[in-house]
């Protein structure tokens, strides 16, 4: 499109070139002295025709480079739409994962408490509670709910690998503690549990993590 304007225009000049030259040529054929006036309209007339000529082709380069930036603009607008749906997705299945965590720490914790091991039951209750947080589940207290209900069925017989269970519930309190689910509603009920269950533990001779 733009060669095709540039080589009309082209013509254009060319052919406004050869007309005034004819009449200046043809003008001048009689035997007399070619005016200044005359001389300097000629000049004028031309130096207006390329003038308005190269303004014509600032225009149609402007509307050109509008077009090109018009086009640019809507496929970065297309790129910015497809990275925010691809951050949505993997949002999406990133909390999905958390989902499927939590389901699965419950159903651990269950199982422990058929086996009356209450101390490694209250560990998954607690893991399923940081990641009901994650996936952005309702109800996420129920977890704490449960966590209350096993407390006072640890004892010492039931005692197995208690370092190990301790770390992870130290790791998954300062998980907890940093989500926005503590800070707005969790934390007086959680903060409540987590000092019954410390309490009852040194009351087994285990202490506290500092």
């Amino acid at each position: 499109m733009k060669s095709k304007v540039a080589f009309i225009l082209s013509i254009i000049s060319f052919v406004g070139v050869l007309s005034f030259l004819g009449l200046w040529v043809f003008g001048s054929m009689k035997l007399s002295v070619v005016s200044l006036d005359t001389f300097v309209g000629v000049v004028v007339a031309l130096l207006a025709i390329i003038f308005t000529i190269l303004v014509g082709w600032q225009i149609i380069n402007a509307i050109e480079m509008r077009d090109k930036i018009s086009v640019l603009e809507k496929r970065q607008n297309e790129l910015i739409e497809n990275e925010r749906l691809l951050a949505e997705n993997d949002i999406l299945h990133t909390k999905e994962s958390y989902n499927f965590q939590a389901g699965l720490c419950i159903s651990n914790a269950d199982s422990y408490i058929a086996k009356n091991m209450f101390l490694e039951a209250f560990t998954f209750y607690h893991s399923a509670l940081l990641y009901s947080i994650l996936s952005d589940q309702p109800n996420q207290s129920n977890s704490i709910n449960q966590m209350q209900l096993t407390i006072p069925y640890i004892t010492a017989k039931n005692l197995k690998n208690v370092e190990t269970f301790k770390l992870q519930i130290v790791s998954d309190t300062d998980k907890i503690r940093k989500t926005i689910s503590y800070r707005n509603c969790l934390s007086v009920i959680y903060d409540k549990t987590m000092a019954d269950f410390w309490h009852k533990m040194r009351e087994l001779g285990i202490s506290m993590p500092n």
